[in-house]
């Protein structure tokens, strides 16, 4: 009997390790390596806490702690919205800035691994197969 639901909690646990380990390298978790990264693809848009929690599919609290965190490290600064006084906007700093090249190199590195052990064609499946258990209605 096929237990597929396990062996994606065993990748994702085994996925996850190997980004935390990156990450830890430069003093940061992979979920601030993420939002430095998504900031990082949207440079020239105003964005504010909410979009990186509708990104990542977290909690307020969540995105809060985490953004609180960077700003102690110097990753992030929040400035006020110059379209809306109420929210503050998220930008990342010149130290973010430098750690989102190894951020992308090593993302690279990552998606070369998955290509060469497997076909386009499996690759989209296995999108398709995340993308359902990611996105399906509870």
């Amino acid at each position: 009997m096929r237990n597929t639901n396990m062996l994606v909690k065993i990748a994702s646990n085994q996925l996850s390790r190997r980004l935390d380990i990156f990450a830890k390298q430069h003093d940061a978790t992979w979920v601030q390596m993420s939002i430095i990264d998504f900031l990082s693809n949207h440079p020239d848009k105003e964005l504010f806490q909410r979009d990186i929690e509708q990104e990542f599919f977290i909690q307020r609290s969540t995105a809060t702690i985490a953004l609180q965190r960077m700003e102690k490290k110097d990753l992030i600064i929040r400035k006020p919205s110059t379209s809306d006084a109420r929210q503050k906007s998220v930008f990342l700093t010149d130290k973010a800035w430098q750690l989102e090249k190894e951020i992308k190199h090593f993302m690279h590195l990552q998606q070369q691994v998955l290509d060469e052990h497997f076909t386009t064609e499996e690759l989209d499946i296995i999108e398709k197969f995340l993308k359902f258990e990611a996105f399906q209605e509870e």
